[in-house]
């Protein structure tokens, strides 16, 4: 393989927050989503984002090759778009295995030849990963721990401890929606993902579920990664999700909490990749979050709903009682919510970040 090739894997993989090799595998998918020469541009992006002035200092194509050069790798989802809020400038930012090449491959829910063999080569990478972290364990979990989560739980509307203050808007769904007036649905990558090598979602089949506010939202219609909807229908679907038990996973710009939320992911524990990189042992379960469940033990009928339903395997039943693993807990909602008896409820931490290291295999 030419050291072009390698060279691009690695500005990849180093734009991105979760370490991981260039491995024949991911120089075979690249290879797959761009030719040769996207590939040599790639490599301008000494870092993550460049402005077109700080691009064409970088390299040497006339003005119509660059947007040409530019409008494909956009439309492959190997770059995107913004505008800087505080300058109005185009930003381009490089996109790294994952999260990012992954989320824009599979997010048209395209079912071609190109779209089949990705699905297989994600899937030996995320293997790949998996055996990476499980060979080096302990030295690995000490490098991850040092990598700032890249979402924040924000719970179903269920019922909180009324001992607690009221929810803010900033850890309510509903209201993080109300802050945009711009909004575009996609399909659900993982599930898409998971649907293109024959194992559905064991959870909802529902997959046009993914949603993006403001900015990001704007390049998602603009390139054809998803459909523009109104605020009224982006609610409507965040409920849909709910009511089938799924978790409300938010991103931030740069992974800052003080920056707004650009997207939200409506996650189970079968497909989505947070969950199953954690559970498969390739990657910690780590992500910021408000609330910590708790049980009524006088309400609760042992009936296990909450035990089945927890995402994070974090329940079990002790004495026909609900038990909570507060470590383990990301405070989701999903067991309030669907709890016939009001036995669960949630108690605001203030915002905490969960690490659960991944389980040792074999």
């Amino acid at each position: 393989m030419s050291d072009n090739w390698t060279k691009t894997a690695a500005a990849m993989v180093a734009a991105g927050p979760i370490p991981m090799p260039v491995t024949e595998t991911l120089l075979e998918l690249l290879q797959t989503i761009m030719d040769e020469e996207e590939a040599g541009f790639i490599h301008i992006f000494t870092k993550p984002s460049l402005n077109m002035e700080e691009i064409k200092e970088r390299c040497d194509l006339d003005d119509i090759s660059l947007n040409a050069m530019l409008d494909g790798l956009l439309h492959k989802g190997a770059i995107m778009v913004t505008t800087s809020r505080s300058t109005g400038i185009d930003v381009y930012t490089l996109m790294p295995p994952f999260p990012g090449l992954f989320e824009l491959t599979m997010v048209r829910g395209e079912t071609g030849e190109k779209e089949k063999k990705l699905a297989v080569l994600f899937e030996k990478l995320f293997e790949e990963l998996a055996q990476m972290i499980q060979a080096n364990y302990d030295n690995v979990i000490e490098v991850f721990k040092t990598v700032p989560p890249i979402t924040r739980v924000v719970p179903v509307e269920c019922e909180v401890d009324m001992k607690q203050d009221s929810v803010m808007p900033y850890e309510n769904a509903q209201k993080i929606v109300d802050k945009f007036d711009t909004f575009a649905v996609s399909y659900c990558y993982c599930r898409h993902h998971k649907d293109l090598l024959g194992k559905p979602c064991q959870t909802t089949d529902q997959k046009v579920n993914c949603l993006t506010f403001g900015r990001s939202a704007r390049f998602m219609i603009d390139y054809q990664f998803g459909k523009e909807i109104s605020r009224e229908e982006t609610k409507r679907i965040l409920k849909e999700c709910e009511e089938v038990g799924l978790v409300h996973k938010f991103f931030h710009e740069k992974n800052d909490l003080e920056r707004n939320e650009f997207a939200i992911c409506n996650c189970c524990k079968c497909c989505c990749g947070t969950f199953e990189l954690y559970y498969r042992g390739a990657a910690p379960m780590t992500t910021y979050t408000s609330y910590r469940a708790r049980t009524d033990e006088e309400l609760c009928n042992g009936c296990e709903v909450c035990v089945d339903m927890c995402p994070m395997e974090a329940i079990e039943l002790v004495d026909d009682v609900a038990r909570i693993n507060d470590e383990k807990c990301i405070g989701c909602g999903v067991c309030a919510y669907h709890c016939s008896s009001d036995a669960m409820t949630l108690e605001r931490t203030g915002i905490r970040e969960v690490f659960v290291p991944p389980p040792r295999l074999g």
